[in-house]
């Protein structure tokens, strides 16, 4: 398409649209008719719409080109339909012509010559002489021509495209993937749905770049659960970006289907969920997540973290502290206390599970304070 010539004295320009954009400050009609005398302008116009260009190549003395131009530019019936083509009339003596014809294919000699390009810049038509149907020939073009969206239209996807990428600065790919989403129709050449298709390639890429650390710390001794956390959370900030969550999927599947990893992902998957209920300020249904990691994985990374977790929790929730944990002939003095605690906050709440947590104490160690305090507790539910 032609950025950079402007045409000479009889290069004028007939814009057929509703475009708010082009005149903030001038309310126009739906289908209003508007001429403009600039190639450049044409050409930066059918970008940001993404409407077609028909450019007719013509001369003064030439009755069928302007007539042709008057119908397209007067003809009220036409209008609906010539409103969605940003429509450009050139002399047909003027150098610019002559890079249009060097550029783009034209049937036959004569005038008028016509040519029509697609949005992004695809020739649709080139051959010469005046469309007898003038109404049949913009319909059949409109047709190969993508989605046509209206002034409004445009404006709401700008404004989407816009908090789709302050997303993206803050990082939060999942919700930028969301507003991006809206803003890409298929088969549209506009501008804003192509800034929106970019926004998504370039989250693609970071995916690429967060998949392969998450890969990195999961192959490291040290860093193993960080990198099992790190990949489910991949999957799922990415789960709606069908190409950045196919070599996601496929990575988490492979490990997961590996036996000696499974464990290490059981247990990432415990600590994503109690995290995410932290998040939520849910924190005895987090402390619950938090006990049964040190149950069914004891001595590993994950429950270190989370008798790490669980005493933060406790210490700014200001419970109160059980016995303090001695080590019995079992070792499950500690988890007997944990037990204890998370049993106290469901005591006025949900006795039920309270009493549950209160008996699993006294399982878990018969003869340790928190088990002698979990008896105590019973009773007094009695």
């Amino acid at each position: 398409m032609l950025f950079s010539h402007r045409s000479a004295a009889f290069l004028f320009l007939f814009v057929l649209s509703a475009w708010q954009g082009l005149c903030p400050t001038t309310a126009v009609a739906a289908d209003t008719v508007h001429v403009l005398y600039d190639n450049d302008q044409a050409v930066a116009l059918t970008k940001k719409t993404g409407k077609p260009l028909l450019a007719i190549g013509g001369t003064l003395n030439c009755p069928y080109c302007v007539k042709m131009a008057k119908q397209l530019e007067t003809n009220e019936k036409l209008a609906p339909l010539a409103s969605k083509f940003v429509i450009l009339k050139i002399d047909t003596s003027t150098p610019l012509w002559k890079e249009w014809t060097g550029r783009y294919e034209v049937e036959g000699d004569g005038v008028p010559q016509v040519i029509i390009l697609r949005g992004d810049g695809k020739q649709l038509y080139g051959k010469t002489g005046a469309p007898v149907e003038l109404d049949q020939f913009l319909q059949r073009h409109l047709a190969d021509a993508g989605k046509i969206l209206s002034a409004q239209e445009l404006t709401d996807l700008d404004k989407l495209l816009k908090e789709a990428q302050k997303f993206f600065k803050r990082k939060d790919y999942s919700k930028a993937i969301e507003l991006g989403q809206e803003c890409v129709h298929s088969d549209c050449y506009a501008s804003t749905v192509n800034e929106a298709r970019k926004l998504l390639s370039q989250i693609e890429d970071r995916s690429k770049l967060a998949l392969k650390d998450a890969e990195k710390k999961l192959a490291s001794k040290d860093k193993s659960l960080d990198g099992a956390i790190a990949l489910l959370e991949l999957a799922k900030t990415f789960e709606k970006h069908t190409s950045a969550y196919g070599p996601i999927a496929q990575a988490l599947e492979g490990r997961q289907q590996d036996s000696e990893l499974a464990p290490l992902f059981a247990q990432a998957a415990l600590v994503t969920r109690a995290q995410q209920l932290e998040s939520a300020k849910k924190k005895v249904e987090a402390l619950a997540v938090w006990q049964s990691i040190l149950e069914q994985h004891p001595d590993t990374p994950a429950a270190t973290l989370a008798e790490k977790r669980i005493a933060d929790i406790e210490k700014r929730s200001g419970v109160a502290q059980s016995a303090k944990p001695e080590v019995g002939a079992n070792g499950d003095s500690k988890r007997a206390a944990s037990f204890v605690r998370l049993g106290k906050q469901l005591l006025k709440s949900k006795p039920a599970d309270a009493r549950d947590y209160f008996e699993r104490a006294i399982a878990t160690d018969p003869d340790s304070a928190a088990a002698e305090e979990a008896r105590e507790l019973l009773e007094k539910l009695d």
